[in-house]
């Protein structure tokens, strides 16, 4: 069978331990989570040990059906955790799960987890017969409506109540990202213990947090106002924050910016902008920056931020706090200035 995340605790109440369980999607927390819920029912039936294999490129899947038809050292049950690329599994380590799926023994429990994954693996014959032989879960990023559901399942998890306004200003801050959603409903139960919390609790607990002024920064940028873009960043340097979520919040920005443009650029952009999940004064932002805004510079805006991208990775030398600088000036609508990356010199 198939199921979502928020069907999952109830499946595994009711239902009996599937031999298989899929978890995939492109929401890592809810896929993760899921794992551990999985585990928990299993330890709760006896499952004591685990196995991990990891289907790195090279990946020998001769140890996919030798780790289910070997027997336990130590326990009569056991787990056996299969982490899949990106890429998924290939011909081989498809037709390997499609055959260890078809003679699952009652012993192990296989556990697939895939985050990301494309949404078309969904079709593939691995995933079928993963779903054939128990549970598939995909975790699908999650629409305004049930946003605002998970939040207040979430919040109410941890004892706290949130209020509709509480709850509607959250989502909006954390615009979709539920790791960063998690987090913030964490601090405030750790704040308001066993409280009711209002909007007001969300601002005051958000008002001296960095990453809502990582969130900020693009708003800043996207307005024009480059004098308080930059006086943002320099803040969250000298406040110690990484240049790695600064970058992704810029990146994020611009990728949607762009795509925003393209859709200006064929009449589409109302149908394009009401995919997305943002307050409606974002929206009217974007709008207004992707009719005034070249495609062809975004793109080249892009292209510095993957540059970008490969300093904060150690691939090439740079200076990432000045990329930072010309990636807000160009989503600020200057013209883009040139990355500092050094290439490493050829060593022939």
């Amino acid at each position: 069978m198939e199921v979502r995340p928020d069907q999952l605790p109830r499946q595994l109440e009711a239902q009996p331990l599937a031999r298989c369980y899929l978890l995939a999607g492109d929401e890592p927390l809810q896929v993760l989570e899921a794992a551990d819920a999985v585990r928990a029912r299993a330890r709760r039936e006896g499952f004591d040990e685990r196995e991990v294999l990891h289907a790195e490129p090279g990946f020998d899947w001769g140890r996919l059906a030798a780790a289910g038809a070997s027997l336990s050292l130590f326990s009569d049950k056991r787990i056996l955790e299969l982490h899949l690329p990106d890429k998924g599994p290939g011909k081989p380590g498809s037709a390997a799960i499609v055959d260890y799926a078809k003679n699952a023994p009652d012993t192990t429990l296989l556990i697939v987890v895939a985050t990301p994954m494309a949404a078309s693996a969904r079709k593939s014959a691995w995933y079928k017969a993963m779903a054939k032989a128990g549970v598939a879960l995909y975790a699908w990023p999650l629409p305004g409506n049930r946003m605002a559901e998970w939040l207040r399942r979430r919040a109410e998890a941890r004892g706290v109540t949130l209020d509709a306004e509480a709850n509607t200003l959250l989502a909006t801050q954390t615009e979709g990202n539920l790791l960063a959603a998690a987090q913030e409903v964490d601090r405030l139960a750790l704040l308001h213990p066993g409280q009711r919390i209002g909007a007001a609790e969300v601002a005051a607990a958000a008002s001296d947090h960095a990453r809502y002024a990582i969130f900020d920064l693009p708003a800043k940028a996207l307005a024009g106002d480059a004098a308080g873009a930059l006086k943002t960043l320099a803040r969250l340097r000298t406040e110690g924050v990484d240049a790695v979520p600064i970058a992704w919040a810029l990146t994020r920005e611009t990728r949607l910016l762009y795509q925003a443009a393209l859709a200006a650029r064929s009449n589409r952009l109302d149908a394009m902008l009401s995919k997305v999940f943002m307050p409606p004064a974002r929206k009217r932002q974007i709008g207004a920056a992707a009719k005034r805004t070249d495609p062809a510079r975004l793109a080249r805006l892009l292209q510095q931020a993957a540059a970008l991208d490969a300093v904060n990775k150690g691939a090439h030398a740079g200076r990432a706090w000045d990329d930072l600088i010309t990636l807000t000036l160009g989503l600020c609508g200057r013209p883009p200035r040139t990355p500092s990356i050094h290439r490493r010199p050829d060593p022939r």
